[in-house]
C-alpha cells in the first residue's frame, strides 16, 4: 500500500557453534568457593560436593611455612583467574587423587573444544600459570597428557624471563626468606631435578640414554618419596 511503512529486515540466526571435535578433553563444570594458594582452590562440583583441588602437571612458589619468592603473587595471579563463584571446567587425570585424598585436575577456564596448542594456551589455567611465569612443571605419571606443553612453555617463559625467571636472571629482586638447612655434605639437593618415564620405576639424570622415549621432571624428593629408585646407569658409586 502506498506509505506504508517498510518493515525492518530481520537479522540473520547467529551461527550454531561448532560441536567439540572427537579428542576434546572431557570435563565437568564447578564453581571455585575457596581459595587456597597459586595451585590449589576449592570448587562446587555438580551435585553439590565440595573438593580440594591441586592442580595437574604444576607448581607455584609456597606461601605457608617458609615462604619463597613469587608465591603471594603466584597466588594472587590465581584468585584473579578465577575469582570467587566463577564457573570453570575440570578434567580429571588418569590418577584421580593424591597422596592427600585432594582431588587432581587441569582447570579449564572456558569449556575446551578440542586438544590443541591453541586451546592450552588461551583457556587452561594450569598452563597459563607456567606460561606467565608463576609456577614450574610439576609432572607426575601416570598424569601427563600435557607434560609436552607444559614444558615447551616453560622454556617460553623462562627464555622471555616472566615472573620466576626473572628473579634467577636477577635475584636482587627477589623478596628475602628465611634461608633452609643446608643438606649434609655428600647429598644431593632436595630441590635436585631428576627424570622419570612414562612406563619406568627408575629415576635418570637427564643424560641418560634410556629417555631416548620421555622425559618427565620431578624433583629428587618426590621421585623418592614416590617410591622411584635411580637406573643403574644413574646410580652414584658406593
Amino acid at each position: 500500500m502506498p506509505g506504508a511503512p517498510s518493515q525492518p529486515t530481520p537479522e540473520p540466526d547467529p551461527a550454531p557453534e561448532p560441536d567439540p571435535s572427537p579428542d576434546a578433553p572431557r570435563v565437568t563444570p564447578a564453581v571455585v568457593t575457596r581459595h587456597t594458594d597459586g595451585d590449589t582452590a576449592w570448587f562446587r562440583l555438580e551435585g553439590g560436593a565440595e573438593e580440594k583441588v591441586r592442580f595437574i602437571g604444576v607448581d607455584t612458589p609456597e606461601v605457608y611455612g617458609q615462604a619463597e619468592p613469587y608465591g603471594k603473587e603466584a597466588s594472587a595471579y590465581t584468585a584473579k583467574a578465577i575469582p570467587m563463584g566463577a564457573m570453570v571446567w575440570l578434567e580429571t587425570g588418569a590418577e584421580m587423587r593424591d597422596r592427600y585424598d585432594r582431588l587432581l585436575a587441569y582447570v579449564w577456564l572456558e569449556s575446551p573444544r578440542e586438544t590443541s596448542d591453541a586451546e592450552v594456551r588461551a583457556k587452561m589455567l594450569n598452563a597459563r600459570l607456567v606460561l606467565d611465569g608463576y609456577a614450574q612443571v610439576y609432572t607426575f605419571p601416570p598424569n601427563v597428557r600435557y607434560v609436552d606443553y607444559f614444558t615447551r612453555y616453560q622454556t617460553e617463559a623462562r627464555e622471555a624471563g616472566r615472573g620466576l625467571w626473572d628473579l634467577e636472571a636477577n635475584p636482587a629482586n627477589a623478596p628475602p626468606t628465611t634461608a633452609a638447612p643446608a643438606p649434609a655434605p655428600g647429598s644431593a639437593s632436595a630441590n635436585t631435578t631428576v627424570y622419570v618415564t612414562n612406563t619406568g620405576e627408575k629415576y635418570h639424570a637427564s643424560s641418560c640414554r634410556y629417555l631416548a622415549k620421555s622425559k618427565i621432571p620431578i624433583s629428587l624428593a618426590d621421585a623418592k618419596a614416590r617410591g622411584y629408585e635411580p637406573c643403574k646407569v644413574c646410580r652414584p658409586p658406593n
